[in-house]
């Protein structure tokens, strides 16, 4: 992946582009911060794609926000879309996964006709994932739930050292697996990836009101729902409804995924890329 400064109207973002194809895809999320290309998600997304990869504001080198208003979903959206302009293309593809599946939502219903195609990985319309029963903090185990709601807490507070932080991500990263024996395995595939803490305070300050289920209704870009059986962050049955609610999309269920499909089971989502790119 090649790294550029992309400068636009709406102030200089960092970018990675890469990957074996030659559609163009944009990908993006709300507080992730990508290190450098080399990142999972858009590794495998690369397969059949132009990936175009961006650091929003506050994320990576990325110009700093001026206001809290500029980290919002709409708001990154259009800075994307001042991207777009910059590189020349008409229309892109969007691929987002987790609260990048939310960017790639706000994105359909803002700019429909700028979206060739959209792909969403283990993602939800609305902020009704917080009231899943199937939501890892939501959970009838008790004991995992409470393993849940530490780590988050010392994920989030800046008290704790680097190294309990460290820690914290590693665990979290495993309950968020299928196989959790294969924990080192996985865990690897993150280390080009970090958190914006800014951003991250927005997008909990935004998910609050976040709903756009009748924004995206009938919406007819063409849409590929992905989802791990066992997602615990959003559980499967978000993607299931966002299939539903979409005018032209398919539904690809990994049986061996929590809400990592893309690491846990790769061919198998490269193989679903593939396949959806050639109907």
């Amino acid at each position: 992946m090649k790294k550029e400064m992309i400068k636009t109207d709406r102030g200089e973002f960092e970018v990675f582009i890469g990957g074996k194809g030659k559609e163009p895809i944009c990908i993006s999320h709300l507080y992730q911060e990508f290190l450098s290309g080399d990142e999972p998600y858009s590794r495998v997304i690369g397969e059949h794609y132009k990936v175009i990869l961006i650091n929003l504001k506050n994320a990576g080198s990325t110009s700093k926000a001026r206001s809290k208003n500029e980290l919002t979903m709409e708001e990154a959206v259009k800075d994307l879309e001042s991207i777009r302009e910059k590189l020349g293309y008409s229309s892109w593809a969007f691929a987002g996964h987790s609260t990048g599946g939310f960017l790639g939502l706000t994105y359909l219903y803002m700019y429909p006709t700028k979206l060739s195609e959209i792909i969403l990985c283990g993602t939800a319309a609305s902020n009704e994932i917080n009231h899943s029963k199937n939501n890892l903090f939501n959970v009838e185990d008790r004991k995992y739930r409470k393993d849940a709601i530490k780590v988050f807490f010392k994920m989030a507070f800046p008290l704790f050292s680097k190294k309990s932080k460290e820690e914290a991500n590693k665990k979290f990263f495993q309950l968020c697996l299928y196989s959790k024996d294969k924990i080192d395995e996985y865990y690897k595939e993150l280390e080009n990836v970090g958190i914006s803490k800014s951003r991250m305070k927005a997008y909990t300050s935004e998910l609050r009101h976040y709903d756009v289920r009748e924004k995206i209704t009938n919406k007819p870009v063409p849409a590929l729902i992905l989802c791990g059986k066992y997602d615990v962050q959003c559980p499967i049955e978000f993607s299931e409804e966002i299939h539903n609610l979409l005018q032209n999309s398919t539904l690809v269920i990994f049986e061996n995924s929590n809400h990592f499909p893309f690491i846990e089971e790769k061919d198998k989502f490269i193989g679903a890329l593939k396949s959806f790119k050639h109907n």
